[in-house]
């Protein structure tokens, strides 16, 4: 009942579409549950995104020849994004466990 109270006060206070903030916040019930679902994603997609690059960096390795990987510009690209994404995924996860303790 106090998510349909809110819902209710949200589309009052609104005259067109209410925010997408300040909906997702409602529907989720209150801020701190809604910055932990969104953490969660954020961390599902990073760690998603690494491991496609992980696996497209050991493919694209697989092809060249040991010469060639020190002059190949996808491949560096691809180290570059393992990196990005495997960095983003370690912040999250610091992030969650010291909200955790």
């Amino acid at each position: 009942m106090e998510r349909a109270a809110r819902l209710d006060s949200l589309h009052r206070s609104h005259d067109a579409r209410p925010p997408t903030p300040e909906l997702r916040t409602a529907l989720l019930g209150g801020t701190a549950r809604a910055n932990a679902v969104k953490r969660a994603a954020m961390l599902r997609l990073h760690t998603d995104l690494a491991a496609e690059a992980r696996l497209a960096a050991s493919r694209r390795r697989g092809v060249l020849t040991a010469a060639a990987c020190r002059t190949d510009a996808w491949l560096t690209r691809l180290a570059a994004t393992l990196a990005h994404h495997r960095r983003a995924a370690v912040a999250l996860l610091d992030q969650r466990n010291a909200y955790s303790q």
